[in-house]
This record gives structure tokens, C-alpha cells and sequence, in this order.
């Protein structure tokens, strides 16, 4: 399982923190966690992604103008190849982010 790419490039002290990756025969894990105002910039992966919201709140975003907010508790699934970003509100951001191998696109 590997991404099309990293996100665009940002400023060191603008990106978010990347943590407690584990990756297996299911897929990778991570933990991201954006200081307050901090984003992840528009790309895509080509795993369908399941995005937990651990705490604070942010906006998730589609390419296509789609936006949703994106509290603590709150779960967000993309398919695979969509392209999307993740924005932080004022008190800052946590996701884990599971990137599902091989899922069969019924989930």
C-alpha cells in the first residue's frame, strides 16, 4: 500500500505532527495532531481512509468545494483517490488516520 505522494509542501512550523504510526497486513495507522489554525493541504491516497476525530475540532474538505466539520468523536470515510484536506479550528486538532488495504470497496 503506498500513497500517490506526500501533500504539497508547507512550512515546517505549519505542519501537523505525525505519530504512533503502525503499519500491518490491514493497513497503516497514524495519529496527526495540528496546532491551532494548522492544515493539511489538498492530496489524495490510494486507500480508502477512515478519519477519527480524537479532539478539538477542524473542517474536512473535498476538492469539489464539499466541506464538513469535523468535531471530537466524529468519523469521516474516503474513497480511495479522492482528493480532500484536513483544517484545525482555534483550540487545535487530533485524528487517527487508518488507511485500509485491499479494502473490496463495500465498507
Amino acid at each position: 500500500m503506498r500513497p500517490y505522494g506526500p501533500p504539497p509542501p508547507t512550512l515546517p512550523e505549519t505542519r501537523p505532527t505525525i505519530s504512533d504510526v503502525v503499519e500491518g497486513p490491514e493497513g497503516r495507522h497514524f495519529t496527526i495532531t495540528f496546532g491551532p489554525w494548522q492544515r493539511l493541504p489538498t492530496h489524495r491516497n490510494a486507500s480508502r481512509i477512515l478519519i477519527t476525530a480524537v479532539r478539538g475540532s477542524g473542517s474536512f474538505s473535498l476538492s469539489d468545494g464539499t466541506a464538513a466539520a469535523l468535531n471530537t468523536g466524529g468519523i469521516v470515510q474516503v474513497d480511495p483517490d479522492v482528493p480532500h484536506a484536513v483544517a484545525a479550528g482555534e483550540d487545535g486538532l487530533e485524528i487517527t488516520v487508518h488507511l485500509i488495504a485491499g479494502c473490496c470497496g463495500v465498507c
